[in-house]
């Protein structure tokens, strides 16, 4: 059975994933830690790390159309059949059924960048947000846990890039 395309991006791309995660870990313990020790008292702060797509990225939401109303459109409600009975087997357009067809997934695809995907970027920003502050609300209360976890966290990606070396280097032997 062969894996589907985002499946394998994924899996060819796993360890850089898991170590940009570290890296990133790594850092922002780093500067919370540094944030109180000059002084600073834990704040609540709401952070925005996901931006909304450019409309420029046809084919992003041109993809994430299909995989929701576009779904919902063709397996439940049918849509494309019901508009290809009408326009090409009753009217025998087969040019007004592609008008019709591009016109509906421009339509869908405007409503997905100005309604659907500001509201999914807010929800996924605001769980990331609340997430993050807790992290650092516990990393202000609880100062020994942040050290360790940089240290270990550290000490992992020290772990992980040596060990990548080596087996470059026992490759190229």
């Amino acid at each position: 059975m062969t894996m589907s395309w985002y499946k394998k991006i994924l899996t060819e791309n796993k360890k850089g994933i898991i170590q940009s995660a570290i890296i990133s870990l790594v850092i922002t313990l780093a500067f919370s830690i540094w944030y109180f020790i000059s002084g600073n008292c834990f704040e609540w702060k709401t952070i925005s790390p996901i931006s909304q797509p450019s409309l420029l990225y046809r084919q992003f939401y041109s993809a994430f159309v299909f995989v929701t109303i576009g779904a919902f459109l063709y397996y439940i409600v049918k849509l494309w059949k019901f508009l290809y009975f009408i326009l090409v087997k009753i009217l025998r357009s087969w040019g007004l059924y592609e008008l019709i067809k591009w016109a509906l997934w421009t339509f869908l695809i405007l409503i997905t960048y100005f309604y659907i995907v500001p509201i999914v970027v807010d929800i996924l920003n605001a769980v990331i947000s609340f997430f993050y502050n807790l992290a650092i609300l516990l990393l202000y209360l609880f100062p020994p846990i942040g050290i360790f976890l940089i240290v270990f966290l550290s000490g992992y990606a020290i772990h992980i890039v040596t060990k990548r070396m080596i087996d470059k280097s026992d490759f190229q032997k």
